[in-house]
């Protein structure tokens, strides 16, 4: 509704009404000649002027001047016919015409000016953004193919150094074997933390429900053994479409990493005008010498997605996530969502705290 109102506003405002504009010039001279010339009255009717004046301002912008100058002198040439003389009165009035023209025509000027500028530097900006966006897909698309050929020919060499490992006895060359594996290793979880950093940014962030999220994860969680709970309220979140993994990441690391493990919880708190989403597990817990080493790139023994990647990801929308659990007692993260970056479900409101 209010885009269509705004579209006629600026639709009116960009089309001259010269019909209208004679109209109101002919009723103009019609009330000086019938209710200034024959009936003496020189006040009230000339508030009209002001609103056709208003009307041209919008129009044809400081021209509207002419306008009120053309008012000003007529308003004077009657008043002199019913006088027989000239005083402060009409020419004020005449003066107050113009004033009001310039003022008015001015600010549509200057706010047209304005929006003609904005919607060539949106155009720009969408030209440039679907020159980015073709860019960066063919550079994608380059990226998969030449790091599809280096695994292939990776898991050959890799296949060639078994075969050399079982052709020799010499620990000497047994050893100069394992560390060329120890390097091909290293390439190919730098191939796959590429593949994984790749995606990124390069999709719109989109509202994710935290509750449907949340119920997806507990439907494909498949181990009996451990209790998954949500608590978290009907909010959304406006984050990358990379989310979900995120969260999968999370719970991966508890099963993996967490020890005896028996419970995992999500919920939802509000610290001050920001919405905190807590991710908990009863397991060992992380230390505090590694509670920022953990989010380093590269740290750890796994090459999926991890913590490091995890931050990148939620600060394309500004959140940021930390551990703030007590080593023994399981972990905590705690990943805090800025005030315009998350609503109730369904709605725009934001949650009051």
């Amino acid at each position: 509704m209010s885009s269509s109102l705004d579209d006629y506003c600026q639709k009116f405002i960009s089309k001259p009404k010269t019909v209208s504009v004679l109209v109101f010039i002919l009723l103009a001279v019609l009330l000086e000649f019938v209710v200034h010339y024959l009936l003496k009255i020189s006040y009230v009717y000339t508030h009209l002027f002001y609103l056709v004046i208003l009307l041209s301002a919008i129009w044809y912008k400081r021209n509207a001047v002419y306008l009120a100058l053309f008012f000003g002198i007529l308003h004077i040439i009657v008043y002199y016919c019913n006088v027989g003389s000239i005083s402060f009165e009409p020419i004020f009035r005449a003066i107050m015409l113009c004033i009001v023209a310039f003022i008015a025509g001015s600010l549509v000027f200057c706010m047209t000016h304005f929006r003609d500028e904005m919607a060539m530097k949106n155009k720009e900006l969408a030209i440039t953004k679907e020159a980015f966006r073709i860019a960066n897909k063919k550079l994608n698309l380059l990226s998969t193919i030449t790091r599809h050929d280096i695994l292939n020919h990776l898991t050959s060499l890799l296949g060639y150094m078994d075969i050399s490992e079982e052709l020799t006895d010499d620990p000497a060359h047994l050893e100069l074997i394992r560390k060329e594996q120890q390097i091909a290793d290293a390439i190919r979880r730098q191939l796959e933390f590429t593949r994984n950093y790749q995606d990124i940014g390069v999709k719109e962030p989109i509202w994710h429900n935290l509750p449907d999220q949340f119920e997806k994860i507990r439907k494909t969680f498949i181990h009996e053994s451990i209790r998954l709970t949500s608590t978290v309220e009907p909010v959304q979140i406006f984050a990358d479409p990379l989310f979900p993994l995120i969260c999968n990441n999370l719970i991966d690391n508890s099963v993996r990493h967490g020890g005896k493990l028996n419970n995992i919880w999500f919920s939802t708190k509000m610290s001050g005008d920001n919405l905190v989403l807590v991710y908990e597990d009863d397991g060992c817990g992380i230390s505090d010498s590694e509670k920022e080493k953990i989010f380093e790139r590269g740290y750890g023994k796994n090459t999926g997605m991890g913590l490091f990647l995890s931050r990148e990801i939620l600060a394309i929308t500004g959140l940021t996530m930390h551990e703030t659990g007590t080593f023994g007692n399981g972990v905590r993260f705690e990943i805090t969502v800025p005030p315009d970056c998350f609503r109730r479900a369904g709605t725009d409101e934001q949650i009051d705290e």
